[in-house]
């Protein structure tokens, strides 16, 4: 009985010795996984981080990136190991491959899902939300071209036409979905969406689906959308090599389109990683996810708000069946002893950062707010979409007004404004030839695109940063309240309400002006008060002395004399308005930002630089003529009006 007690505990000490503790890890080197972006990536990263730690005692990290990025930074052996790669479906990948760069290890899952879907509301109707059928007849892509799907899907910013979300720029399905729209003949029928980041895409799908709105989009599984949600997948003609290379292929024609190939998704490693670490790889080739488990996984981390390691966590412990086979019995026990050690709030359903304080003293407004957000689109949402149409609707307004103008006139409105605000001969003729280049680089409408967004939003900051600075100059409770309130809008995170605003007004243009307008607001509010506040007080008592009153105070002596302070601050929210542009393309919103983004994420730096150009040429040219409207020629100094009466 002796020997038997000590034996299992030898062979445990034994084999964690030997081999649990992989010599790549033993020295000192860290596994870099890659940190992908989607729900499924993000788990399957997770419980494999907690494989490798826990049974091999390695260190491990995550970088953020995307697809393509991942997939050169581990041919180069930046990255070790991507856990969910598709390799059939990437160029960079199989370049890699065939240079013998990278392996592909096992299978991920099997089973994956892609293609176009509809909201099965849509076709079945949900009796328990009182939803008709919007679609009955809808089952297959050949149906889309129909003028009456076409008015159904109808896209916000170009009525006459349809809207397909397509999946975020710099991703692999992103071009893949384009060159259908253009094989099945709907790309004169149908916009060609782009959502900009992969939580935009979820938001918007989401959205429509708790308000009961129609939405063409694309879709995969496995897939937090697909675990959650009610689906009808739409029919396409089935996938065949000659089609899919005729389709997506650089000598295609083009001229037919079929479904996506069928998925091969394995664990992507280095060649130096796999060579350096077999007993990793071993562990990998057996680490196949059921998908019908995974899908549950998926669906529980989002519906309860927790992050991929905690949901790791808990499918480690709620699934040894599962997982234990593709380590051993001597790694499974070193993952299981260090599960028991794991704190129980560590599963908890608000994961929360770790805290001196005690577990009773320690709040989550997680939750609260998610289900707060969530409420509010399923109750107000239709509201909010009015709103946000009737922004659409002065967005498209000015966006045509400006194309109509011919590119000569409107560099000629520019320069018109460079002399009259600067008088300057030299800035003048440069403001028209940077507005040239920027023609020549062929980002003309781009630019137009972005300066509509940067207009309107500098219009709406001016509106309302004006009154509010005059009444944070003249009220001492306004004052008291408006300057910590500026500093919550200018450093809280963009995303934290962009995520929100476009589940209520929609992916798009309207809550990228909103956020352009949070942020750029402040500089407006602060230097219109500023400018107020620095009015001579002696000019304001000879006023006072000649009778005028408050209102005549203000529109003739302090808003004229504080004229350079607040262009100033309209200065300063125009720059910070193109500085949001990149954001803003984040959401869905076109323009130069879009340009910077997609060259970002697909690596194509050149494009990028192009982008970034326009956009650097753009806010050169408006600062400069700015900066001479504020310059305060023709308005008299407070010494000069003391001086000459």
């Amino acid at each position: 009985m002796h020997q038997l007690t000590i034996l299992p505990v030898l062979v445990l000490l034994l084999g964690w010795s030997a081999d649990a503790r992989a010599d790549y890890c033993s020295s000192g080197r860290n596994v870099v996984f890659a940190g992908l972006n989607w729900e499924s990536g993000e788990f399957i990263t997770a419980v494999t981080q907690e494989i490798v730690e826990r049974g091999f005692g390695c260190r491990s990290e995550t970088i953020p990136g995307n697809t393509i990025t991942f997939e050169q930074a581990v041919a180069n052996d930046d990255v070790q190991i991507v856990a969910e790669e598709w390799i059939n479906r990437s160029e960079i990948w199989k370049k890699a491959a065939k240079a013998g760069q990278v392996r592909a290890i096992g299978r991920t899952f099997t089973g994956a899902t892609e293609g176009w879907a509809v909201p099965e509301y849509m076709v079945k109707g949900d009796a328990a939300r009182r939803l008709q059928p919007m679609a009955p007849d809808l089952s297959s892509v050949a149906q889309l071209a129909d003028a009456k799907y076409v008015a159904l899907f109808k896209d916000p910013e170009q009525p006459d036409r349809g809207r397909f979300l397509n999946c975020p720029s710099g991703w692999t399905c992103e071009p893949e979905n384009t060159k259908k729209l253009e094989a099945y003949g709907l790309d004169g029928h149908y916009v060609d969406f782009r959502p900009g980041t992969g939580p935009a895409m979820d938001a918007a799908i989401i959205s429509a689906y708790l308000q009961g709105q129609p939405l063409l989009f694309y879709y995969w599984s496995p897939s937090a959308i697909a675990g959650r949600l009610r689906l009808t997948a739409l029919a396409e003609p089935p996938y065949t090599p000659d089609c899919w290379n005729d389709m997506v292929g650089a000598d295609g024609k083009h001229h037919r389109g079929c479904a996506s190939p069928p998925s091969v998704i394995v664990y992507g490693v280095s060649s130096v990683f796999a060579a350096a670490a077999p007993e990793i790889v071993s562990v990998l080739e057996k680490a196949t996810f059921p998908l019908t488990d995974l899908n549950a996984n998926l669906a529980t981390m989002a519906q309860l708000q927790r992050d991929a390691k905690t949901q790791a966590i808990a499918f480690l412990k709620a699934s040894p069946d599962i997982w234990q086979p593709w380590v051993g019995p001597v790694i499974a026990a070193r993952i299981d002893a260090g599960l028991q050690d794991q704190a129980e709030r560590s599963v908890q359903e608000d994961a929360r950062a770790p805290s001196p304080l005690p577990p009773s003293l320690v709040v989550s407004i997680r939750r609260p707010v998610n289900e707060a957000v969530a409420a509010l689109v399923t109750k107000h949402g239709a509201a909010f979409r009015t709103a946000s149409h009737a922004l659409l609707s002065l967005i498209v307004l000015v966006d045509t007004g400006l194309g109509l103008i011919p590119w000569w006139l409107l560099i000629g409105i520019f320069i018109g404004l460079a002399w009259a605000g600067s008088r300057r001969p030299v800035l003048t003729l440069a403001v028209g030839v940077l507005m040239f280049a920027v023609g020549m680089l062929g980002l003309w409408d781009l630019m137009l695109q972005t300066l509509t967004l940067m207009l309107i939003s500098s219009g709406v900051a001016l509106v309302i940063g004006l009154p509010v600075g005059i009444l944070t100059a003249k009220s001492p409770w306004v004052r008291a309240v408006i300057p910590p309130t500026l500093d919550v809008m200018q450093t809280m995170p963009s995303f934290v309400y962009l995520i929100p605003a476009l589940m209520l007004f929609g992916l798009g243009k309207v809550p990228a002006i909103l956020a352009t307008v949070i942020y750029a607001l402040p500089p407006m509010i602060r230097l219109t008060a500023l400018g107020i506040d620095q009015v001579d007080s002696e000019i304001k008592e000879a006023a006072t002395a000649f009778g005028v009153t408050p209102l005549q105070m203000l529109l003739w002596v302090e808003l004229p004399l504080a004229r350079p302070s607040i262009m100033a601050g309209v200065n300063q929210t125009i720059m910070l308005a193109l500085s949001m542009v990149v954001v803003a393309s984040m959401i869905g919103a076109r323009g130069l930002g879009e340009r910077v983004l997609n060259g970002i994420q697909s690596l194509d730096i050149g494009q990028g630089l192009e982008a970034g150009i326009g956009i650097v040429i753009l806010a050169v040219v408006l600062d400069r003529i700015t900066q001479g409207f504020g310059g305060g020629r023709g308005v008299a100094s407070p010494a000069g009006r003391a001086k000459h009466g």
